[in-house]
């Protein structure tokens, strides 16, 4: 029976991180695509292919968060296949209604509800910490980006540096896309720390499930992202792009599993803004994250559900 559960978590793992590529590494290259500098399929490989290296040579602080920093004690095995499997499920009926769900939110959700159920104390100041920095992802985004915007408008011609912006904005979107893979990783394997000892490995696996994901599954949330939120031109998609990144980097260096829909999505509308507000789809918005507040709780509330029904 111990053999079951650990092959099912490890299943619930590769599940977790193809969700993950299909879902959150998707945002790197949504405005990439709007900006006609690579078409969605190529967006889907150099986006897999950058968030892999990303997974594997920066995604340990994150996954060291999600095993132990949020709540405390071992995570047991049905306990860690039980919050991927609730959190992948809804990141993946996520994307099969278009809304890019930010991962984020149903995993650290599904922590703390497996916590309750299994009886492991909560870490508060490891939760502040990664809800305090989602609440100021928004404001932060939509400032930086709209700043940065400006700022190109002002002093880069779009018409005599196009070529450079679109070389500019692909470099730009890998980079992002790494930060994503580096960011994400731990949002599916994190939970796996106290059954497998090798980060090394952890770090492969999940950064392979992710590339599989970017790859077959992807290309929806590109398009949504590029046409649906808010219609930019390749100076502010540099500047949407180079906003993520800056968040990314900061929620990787302090542990923080960053919602990288949210930062992305949050930078597309700020860099559309210097168009005015009629720029964004301000409807669909406001639809998108009242749903991300929802699954966060959903993903609670099922998986202690679930767990006291197993525990």
């Amino acid at each position: 029976m111990q053999e079951l559960l650990y092959v099912s978590a490890l299943a619930a793992a590769v599940f977790m991180g193809i969700s993950i590529g299909a879902s959150t590494v998707a945002s790197a290259f949504g405005p990439v695509n709007s900006a006609r500098s690579a078409n969605i399929l190529r967006s889907a490989l150099f986006a897999g292919f950058f968030a892999f290296l990303g997974a594997v040579t920066q995604g340990a602080n994150v996954t060291e968060t999600v095993g132990s920093g949020i709540i405390g004690g071992e995570i047991q095995t049905i306990q860690a296949a039980l919050i991927l499997f609730v959190a992948a499920g809804l990141v993946i009926v996520s994307v099969m209604g278009d809304y890019p769900m930010p991962t984020a939110f149903t995993v650290v959700g599904a922590v703390i509800g497996s916590g309750l159920a299994f009886g492991n104390p909560l870490q508060y100041s490891g939760i502040t910490k990664v809800l305090g920095y989602w609440l100021i992802i928004p404001f932060l985004s939509l400032g930086l980006s709209y700043s940065i915007a400006k700022i190109l408008r002002k002093y880069v011609s779009k018409e005599d540096s196009e070529g450079k912006l679109r070389i500019l904005l692909l470099v730009t979107g890998s980079y992002v896309a790494y930060s994503a893979g580096a960011s994400a990783v731990g949002l599916a394997v994190g939970p796996l720390t106290g059954l497998i000892s090798s980060t090394g490995a952890l770090l492969l696996m999940g950064g392979l499930a992710i590339l599989m994901g970017a790859w077959l599954y992807s290309p929806r949330i590109i398009r949504a992202i590029s046409f649906d939120y808010s219609n930019i031109g390749p100076r502010r998609s540099v500047a949407a792009l180079g906003t993520a990144a800056i968040l990314a980097q900061i929620g990787i260096f302090f542990g923080v599993p960053i919602s990288f829909n949210e930062a992305v999505i949050a930078s597309v509308i700020g860099s559309g803004l210097v168009e005015g507000k009629a720029n964004a789809d301000m409807e669909k918005i406001g639809r998108t994250a009242a749903a991300w507040v929802a699954a966060f709780f959903l993903a609670m509330i099922l998986t202690a559900g679930i767990g006291l029904l197993i525990a």
